[in-house]
């Protein structure tokens, strides 16, 4: 949770230097001019983002033959949500460790699942990037996407290719403390393997190109609450969403914080102000990021106020 509020302190300072450095003033103006009607609508589509990721997260509980109340997997995957400003989204592993103590689970079985999770997220973004791409033609966003493809292409092969996998297990396992963790590598690698194949990957891919998409589509609401004519178009919308989060992603900086703000509102620029672009992006950012945070935190309290136990520090 420290990590948390770290990182919500320097969003407070990437989003005040965004504001000054595209005129406060202007930024404040386009900003009082939105209806808090539009809100519910902002949030509905992050809304069903996050339910279409959660049915993934079940499916790919499933694979690996882990079946928990619908309830109670729920409660797990939107706490997982707190960490969500984390590198790469990887203190998601948190929801790993509340399975371990509520029903004894190991990580070890668990956190593959966490990995391809964000991996075929990543996939899922790079599609809709592409279709962005064939819609708007817009070249600005080329590097994160070809940023994206690497990143991609380097994690799979680590993890698909069993000599490569195995060869960094031997040089971990050269330290005395990680041999007795072995088990739990090669565990990892079996279950990351069986959840990375086709079939899975068939299914994965397709629900996080329609949750991420749903999503983008949130800076087209925004541009109309903005009253900006003729509004932002669905190509760009999904090409500025996906770019933004690619760079947020393959930089592993925490949430993407500052990287995936700069990418956005640069694409956006190219149909609308700069003080336009700014707000269009913060309000994006609060109705998706910060909004699954809050809900990650508030879910995380429940679920430690049932079981004590839970470590917060992550």
């Amino acid at each position: 949770m420290k990590k948390t509020i770290w990182s919500i302190i320097l969003a407070i300072a990437v989003y005040t230097a965004i504001v000054f450095l595209s005129d406060a003033k202007e930024v404040g103006n386009a900003l009082s001019g939105i209806s808090l009607y539009w809100i519910p609508l902002f949030l509905s589509l992050s809304l069903l983002n996050y339910l279409l990721r959660f049915a993934k997260w079940q499916y790919l509980l499933g694979r690996i033959d882990i079946h928990i109340p619908w309830k109670e997997s729920l409660a797990v995957f939107v706490a997982g949500f707190s960490m969500t400003v984390s590198p790469g989204k990887l203190g998601e592993l948190l929801k790993c460790y509340i399975l371990k103590d509520s029903r004894n689970i190991p990580v070890s079985k668990t956190s593959p699942v966490v990995v391809t999770e964000r991996i075929t997220d990543l996939i899922s973004m790079i599609f809709i990037a592409i279709v962005g791409l064939v819609l708007v033609q817009h070249a600005g966003a080329v590097p994160a996407v070809i940023a994206g493809i690497v990143f991609v292409l380097a994690i799979m092969v680590f993890l698909l290719w069993e000599s490569a996998f195995g060869f960094l297990t031997d040089l971990l396992c050269r330290i005395r403390t990680v041999e007795k963790h072995r088990g739990n590598f090669e565990k990892f690698h079996r279950n990351c393997s069986s959840l990375l194949d086709m079939k899975s990957l068939l299914i994965s891919v397709p629900i996080g190109i329609l949750s991420w998409g749903a999503e983008a589509l949130v800076l087209c609401l925004v541009s109309m609450s903005l009253g900006i004519e003729p509004g932002l178009t669905v190509g760009l919308a999904l090409l500025a969403h996906s770019a933004g989060t690619i760079a947020g992603a393959v930089s592993m900086i925490p949430g993407g914080l500052g990287l995936t703000e700069i990418t956005i509102g640069a694409i956006l620029i190219s149909v609308m102000p700069e003080p336009d672009a700014a707000v269009t992006t913060l309000i994006m950012r609060f109705a998706t990021l910060w909004f699954a945070v809050l809900l990650g935190i508030v879910m995380l309290w429940i679920i430690r106020k049932k079981n004590r136990c839970l470590p917060l520090q992550s």
